[in-house]
């Protein structure tokens, strides 16, 4: 016979039952039905009141869920509003030029310099109207084109973002795999970061172990293409810095593996 244990709610000594499931520490329904009614309360109490992060005025929360932070969706926005251009570059100009609305042709002054609509208030919904004229004309949304220099194949491409570094995601990926890979190793504070593409202007595009030129227009993984060698490998205690790298074909590259330089023969 399994001995007595006491209740966690009530305190009576009872004996708990031998059946599988849960082991039992309540011993009865009522014990359990109470603790379940004193959490259901304390979840759903309600909240104190506060004031408003916005206006400063009273704010009740009697509902579920977090307490609330404004008393009202205006308020709200007005601190959502002003966070999202605090954000934004450039800041607010402190001597603002007036210049005409982009759709009425109103005179106002802007909070920001890329601001072409008249500021959001009463009656003014500029912005809103002059969005739905262009999707009623079929026009794309507005969108800011910038060209700037793949990271991994040097070429030029039209950026939609102002953190794009690469022109495809093919180009994502090779650069993405190298600097994976060269991290495997252990970090060393003399490490320098460096792109492929500086080490092969400074090199003339050429191979330092066959002398050869390599083709520019090739892919990393194409035998005529340019790669990146360590002088000393990696594995061996090389630091990954332009001092210890230099241009290879991709074949050179593989040939001497992981051997330093002094350990290779000049490959012809």
């Amino acid at each position: 016979m399994p001995d007595q244990i006491s209740c966690l709610t009530c305190g009576e000594p009872f004996v708990p039952r031998t059946s599988g499931g849960k082991p039992q520490v309540r011993c009865s329904k009522q014990c359990r039905r109470k603790v379940a009614n004193s959490a259901y309360i304390k979840k759903n109490a309600p909240v104190r009141a506060g004031a408003c992060a916005e206006c400063g005025g009273p704010v009740e929360h009697v509902g579920r869920g977090r307490p609330r932070r404004f008393c009202s969706d205006q308020c709200k926005a007005r601190a959502g509003n002003r966070a999202l251009r605090r954000r934004r570059l450039p800041i607010r100009d402190p001597n603002p030029e007036q210049r005409n609305c982009a759709h009425c042709g109103k005179l106002f002054s802007p909070g920001r310099r890329d601001q072409v609509y008249c500021p959001t208030g009463p009656g003014s919904f500029c912005a809103q109207r002059a969005y739905q004229a262009r999707r009623k004309a079929g026009e794309p949304l507005r969108q800011i084109e910038q060209t700037k220099v793949c990271q991994e194949c040097g070429e030029p491409f039209t950026a939609y973002k102002s953190n794009a570094r690469w022109c495809s995601p093919q180009c994502r990926r090779r650069f993405t795999a190298r600097e994976e890979s060269r991290r495997r190793g252990p970090i060393r504070p003399d490490a320098t970061p460096y792109a492929d593409r500086e080490i092969f202007e400074r090199d003339g595009w050429r191979c330092h172990l066959c002398k050869l030129p390599v083709r520019r227009d090739a892919l990393r993984t194409d035998p005529d293409g340019a790669t990146i060698d360590h002088l000393v490998p990696l594995s061996a205690g090389g630091v990954d810095a332009p001092s210890n790298v230099a241009t290879a074909h991709g074949r050179c590259n593989r040939d001497k593996g992981v051997r330093a330089m002094g350990e290779q023969l000049r490959l012809i």
